[in-house]
């Protein structure tokens, strides 16, 4: 079990809290929904089929004390009013979102929108990152988010120190550390992302950097580690075949994170909700118990160790 000397950051977003020692608070699941070919022109079908992941989603949430958070993919300006007004109908009036938006010129764009729509407060900006540009820099000061994933990648350095290097002093590749640029835009609320890398890519400091990260910046920390998963080579060819080893792979990945310290796990596909939560939820009452027995974590009602006995 782990234990930080570091005082370790809870942050409040809306409804959720993130943070803290490990195993203190529930692990925070990010959902993605919207991402794929089918929600493309969003047609009424393919809507229907995103309702029903985020009710699953939120029942999981309920049943086992693991907050849910909405990642939402946003590929284009266009996507940004139709799936930002679609998920915000579906949700508690105070439950934050996550903007999953790749494109910098875009990223500007849902800025400016959620500003303007009174909703930037719940935003969880994902993420902030070596691909930042000037139009979004401007928006990020402008109208900053609630909240922002700031991402440890380093194409030049994938060890953990350059994961820090790029998150501290921006290694080279940018002015200053991206938790810097974060802080100067205004932004009050930052989660720590360790950048999954692909395997062969030195994978293992994904993990490794999680209980560092968390020990030099006491912040919320995690990954989206179904990325090396889903990025796995050997497994795209066997999963054509094998759909349930692959998933179980995909959604047995998620422990790793949590039994280093993660706060919170970027899951992939909301479609796993079912699969992942009581998976992570089980994790969590490992981790808890540690943290309660050996070093004297107060553990809420709402946890999982808790809530399913």
């Amino acid at each position: 079990m782990l234990n930080f000397s570091k005082e370790q950051k809870i942050v409040t977003i809306g409804d959720v809290k993130l943070g803290g020692q490990p195993g203190e608070l529930p692990t925070v699941l990010f959902g993605t929904v919207f991402y794929g070919k089918k929600y493309r022109t969003h047609e009424p079908e393919a809507m229907a089929e995103a309702e029903g992941f985020i009710n699953t989603q939120e029942e999981m949430s309920q049943l086992t004390g693991n907050p849910g958070v909405i990642d939402i993919f946003i590929g284009s300006e266009e996507q940004a009013e139709i799936r930002l007004g679609f998920v915000l109908d579906r949700i508690p009036g105070d439950r934050p979102i996550c903007i999953d938006v790749p494109e910098s010129d875009v990223k500007a764009h849902v800025l400016r929108y959620a500003g303007e729509t009174g909703i930037s407060s719940r935003l969880i900006y994902n993420s902030l990152n070596l691909g930042l540009g000037e139009a979004e820099l401007e928006a990020l000061k402008e109208y900053s988010p609630g909240c922002a994933i700031v991402l440890g990648y380093n194409p030049r350095n994938m060890s953990t120190d350059g994961r820090v290097e790029v998150l501290e002093s921006g290694a080279g590749l940018l002015e200053k550390g991206i938790i810097d640029i974060a802080i100067d835009a205004g932004i009050k609320n930052i989660l720590v992302d360790t950048g999954a890398t692909p395997f062969d890519h030195n994978v293992a400091e994904t993990l490794r950097a999680i209980p560092v990260m968390k020990n030099k910046w006491g912040r919320p920390t995690g990954c989206a580690i179904h990325n090396t998963v889903e990025s796995w080579l050997w497994m795209k060819e066997y999963r054509k075949t094998n759909r349930d080893v692959y998933l179980n792979c995909d959604i047995g990945a998620n422990a790793m994170p949590v039994i280093l310290g993660a706060d919170y796990a970027i899951y992939g596909p909301m479609r796993n909700a079912g699969r992942v939560f009581p998976f992570v939820a089980m994790v969590d009452k490992f981790m808890a118990e540690g943290a309660e027995d050996y070093f004297g974590v107060e553990i809420p009602d709402h946890h999982p160790k808790r809530r399913l006995k």
